[in-house]
């Protein structure tokens, strides 16, 4: 049953997205708590393929994802000054208790819970400022596979085996749309190394989560205007502001949410099972460095974020990898 779900949600996904463009490019990003030493308690795992189609000179056959037009009209300039970009993801995030061995979960802790979407976005590029617009759809619950996914992945790296997933969250299908923007600053193209400056703002609403905030970010590298329309989803963990087209660069920033609801630890209001103490205000440090050649991209980060719940068990700390190649 959860193999066909996620059969089913990448051929949705991919015939979504073979009505636009050709892709040019494809991305795969994991993020696990290992990488920074710990084991379960928050956010511990997610795995994420992305692809992207960019506008080429003809713009007037660009079109916008399926799903994203019924906004446009009121949230996003249907074409940018410079180029448009329409991404696609198939992912699949999984939140568990801060100690995976017991085979009942504390009650007061974070729930077991899995994530399956598919989440489609526009970016519209003017100058130094990147807008973008984004639907995701999905499945929580154990449609998402994500106790076997867990169990797969603690099995290879000989990590403690998750005992509670029995207890994981229903199943319920999830949906949320998702506005942001950047702004940089920095010098005019040049390809000396320099510093510049991202403002990130954003807002969500949905059942999967309703949220408002912003990040502040800060880099040093090359061919720095070329890359910084990746960082928009960065602080919805979809993508980080990776270096393309042979540039390179490190990257320091903080950000900060105020988060209404959120699916894993306060539940929509109509989910079973058991559920946290939601913290509202939500902090975030990140760091990293990204390198890219003709073709191909590699970028590794490190997220820092508070407690997802007040009882300071569901933290958010973990590490990121992300491979980007050009077709």
């Amino acid at each position: 049953m959860r193999v066909r779900c996620f059969v089913f949600w990448t051929l949705m996904s991919l015939n979504w997205s073979s009505a636009q463009a050709d892709t040019d490019w494809v991305t795969v990003l994991w993020h696990n708590d290992l990488f920074v030493g710990t084991d379960g308690g928050g956010y511990t795992n997610g795995a994420y393929i992305s692809w992207y189609d960019l506008s080429s000179d003809n713009r007037e056959d660009f079109r916008a994802p399926l799903v994203t037009r019924p906004f446009l009209g009121w949230l996003i300039e249907e074409h940018g000054d410079d180029f448009e970009v329409s991404a696609h993801t198939v992912g699949q995030a999984m939140v568990t208790p801060k100690d995976i061995s017991k085979p009942v979960p504390d009650p007061n802790d974070a729930p077991y819970a899995g994530l399956l979407f598919f989440r489609s976005g526009f970016v519209t590029l003017s100058g130094n400022r990147a807008d973008s617009l984004s639907v995701t759809l999905g499945m929580v619950g154990p449609s998402s596979g994500a106790d076997e996914s867990q169990r797969l992945i603690h099995k290879m790296t000989g990590s403690t085996k998750p005992q509670g997933w029995d207890y994981q969250i229903k199943d319920e299908p999830v949906g949320q749309v998702e506005r942001a923007r950047v702004w940089r600053w920095g010098p005019a193209p040049t390809e000396e190394p320099h510093a510049d400056l991202l403002l990130l703002g954003n807002a969500s609403l949905g059942n999967l989560e309703s949220a408002l905030g912003g990040a502040l970010i800060a880099r040093f590298g090359t061919r720095l205007e070329r890359s910084f329309g990746t960082a928009n989803q960065l602080t919805g963990r979809i993508s980080n502001p990776m270096a393309i087209d042979g540039g390179w660069n490190v990257y320091l920033g903080v950000g900060a949410d105020y988060v209404y609801n959120q699916i894993f630890v306060s539940g929509s209001g109509i989910r079973s099972g058991q559920k946290g103490e939601l913290r509202h205000d939500q902090y975030a440090t990140y760091a990293g460095w990204s390198y890219s050649w003709d073709r191909l991209s590699l970028t590794c980060s490190l997220v820092a974020n508070t407690n997802l719940d007040k009882n300071a068990s569901a933290r958010q700390r973990f590490g990121s990898v992300t491979l980007a190649w050009r077709l």
